[in-house]
């Protein structure tokens, strides 16, 4: 018979194990929805699949965002999110077209452009971190 320590270690390994495969997989989407934003804001100025690319970019990271927290947490870690700053300027720039007539390429270009970290930042870490998780 398991102790209630052995208990609760057994539960969270199988926990750590979900939420590393949910991350992994959000990782891949964010991915593909990085390949599609750059490939809108290089090309053509379609702007609703600018919009929506920069929507499903905001809501992967998002997802991805709480699963690091909780996965840290689990383990006993403290983590900080360093890329609050990429979301909250996609956030403002779909916000800002909500209310005016304005291109939609030029406010994401600019929303990405002034985060720190860069969007290319947050995707390499995400990557290296695609990789430990195999």
């Amino acid at each position: 018979m398991l102790t209630l320590e052995e208990e609760w270690t057994v539960m969270r390994d199988g926990t750590d194990e979900i939420i590393k495969t949910k991350l992994y997989g959000e990782i891949e989407t964010l991915e593909q929805q990085y390949r599609a934003l750059k490939g809108y804001l290089a090309g053509s100025d379609d702007g609703l699949e600018i919009v929506g690319a920069a929507k499903g970019f905001r809501d992967t990271l998002n997802k991805i965002s709480m699963h690091v927290l909780t996965l840290y947490t689990l383990e006993g870690r403290k983590a900080k999110i360093t890329w609050d700053s990429l979301i909250t300027n996609i956030d403002h720039a779909l916000e800002t077209l909500q209310s005016s007539s304005s291109k939609p390429k030029p406010a994401i270009q600019l929303a990405l452009t002034i985060s720190e970290p860069k969007i290319e930042e947050v995707m390499s870490y995400l990557l290296k971190l695609k990789k430990s998780l195999q």
